[in-house]
């Protein structure tokens, strides 16, 4: 029994470590400063923008107002909705609201079974094929944009996504930042936080280390750099799939911070569960489809294999120490009185992590309220162990062949 607390709590030391490593390197190098907007762009091109909706009928109607709005004066972008086989009124609203309104710059296709509903990655790749064959009559000067159906951006997001690929000639994909809309809850704010600051330092990272990664919303591609017309895969994880392939073709991508891609965030914690455990069953599937390709490609520098290799490899990291932490917590807890001086350190310690991460997020939105920081440093704690949960659910829906896709209702 002595040896294995030893080993309990030499991996809960080991899980300890390793996360404070990884967060010092973000802190240290995944800072970055925001520049001006700059919104000269070259009038050639063209940005259409993917949506596509599953049974999005609270929402879309709204995203397509708000595309009108910020793209009044930008006539070079355009939209185009793919109902992917909805059992809602997605497909009757969208259609009523172009041919009321004749509106010229939102389309819509529509995907019927047995080939709709699946997966996000399929869904794409049909939209993409048509805009290619009815749309876009220029491949050489086309970028296309994904939004998920709760999202939009500003005008001068859009201005500075057609800054980018005009200023950078070699830019295959593009990505932005993530914010939440009106976080309301502590679930949302917390999300809130992870998107704006813990995944901003992640991918200025890994603009440095040359192997940034597409992330869901907010993602932006080359057409003409694109092979094939079938760019995206159906892993759970399809964005981080998606530009794993970009950077085994050694085209460039690159992250954005400046460029903000608004959206809502999960209000409830069982819904909130099922999507990252989606997302880190995805993480797996990179793994085994993608890892050995990592290794041995000559595009990629040792240092972004690296990073992609431990991004891969964190569920199990986080089910062997995870499991450690909560095992010595609870030790710590049953034997407080003699054990209290572990229990202050680890105090201390969420202290200061959490405390630079509230922090952090009131510098890249300084209208937040201070006081902000007190609830977002206990709540955070309680975040990092919901997501325990997630890696241990992900393992079990692979072991047990479970793929289907759950996608994140919108609009709730």
């Amino acid at each position: 029994m002595i040896q294995i607390a030893q080993v309990i709590i030499s991996l809960s030391m080991v899980g300890v470590i390793i996360y404070l490593i990884w967060l010092g390197l973000l802190i240290v190098f995944g800072q970055s400063r925001y520049a001006q907007v700059v919104t000269e762009f070259d009038s050639k091109y063209q940005l259409w923008i993917l949506v596509p909706a599953l049974n999005e009928a609270p929402v879309i109607l709204a995203t397509i107002q708000r595309f009108l709005v910020e793209t009044k004066t930008l006539p070079m972008i355009k939209m185009l909705i793919i109902d992917d086989g909805s059992s809602d009124q997605t497909f009757s609203i969208v259609n009523d609201f172009i041919c009321d309104n004749r509106i010229s710059k939102v389309f819509c296709t529509h995907r019927e079974f047995p080939n709709a509903q699946t997966g996000k990655g399929d869904a794409l790749n049909w939209g993409y094929q048509v805009l290619l064959n009815q749309y876009a009559t220029d491949q050489q000067h086309l970028i296309v944009g994904v939004l998920d159906a709760d999202a939009y951006l500003t005008q001068a997001g859009y201005q500075r996504v057609l800054n980018q690929f005009t200023e950078n000639p070699q830019l295959g994909l593009l990505q932005s930042a993530v914010k939440i809309v009106n976080p309301d809850n502590w679930l949302q704010r917390l999300q809130d936080i992870e998107f704006l600051v813990v995944n901003n330092w992640i991918q200025n990272l890994r603009n440095r280390l040359g192997n940034a990664a597409a992330s869901g919303n907010g993602q932006f591609v080359r057409a003409a750099l694109v092979m094939g017309h079938h760019p995206w895969g159906n892993a759970l994880l399809e964005d981080f799939e998606f530009s794993t392939r970009f950077l085994l073709q050694k085209i460039a991508t690159k992250y954005d911070g400046d460029i903000w891609v608004y959206q809502e965030a999960i209000a409830k914690v069982r819904p909130f569960i099922r999507q990252r455990t989606r997302w880190a069953q995805g993480g797996l599937d990179c793994l085994a489809g993608y890892w050995p390709a990592i290794i041995k490609s000559k595009c990629l520098t040792k240092r972004a294999k690296s990073e992609m290799t431990f991004y891969m490899l964190l569920p199990f990291i986080t089910v062997i120490t995870g499991l450690a932490n909560i095992l010595v917590l609870g030790y710590v807890l049953v034997n407080l009185k003699i054990m209290w001086p572990v229990l202050v350190i680890l105090i201390v310690i969420n202290v200061l992590v959490n405390g630079y991460l509230g922090f952090a997020y009131l510098q890249r939105l300084p209208e937040q309220q201070p006081s902000r920081i007190i609830s977002n440093l206990i709540n955070l704690s309680f975040y990092n162990y919901l997501l325990y949960p997630v890696t241990v659910l992900a393992f079990y829906k692979k072991l047990r062949g479970q793929s289907r896709w759950e996608k994140t209702d919108h609009g709730n």
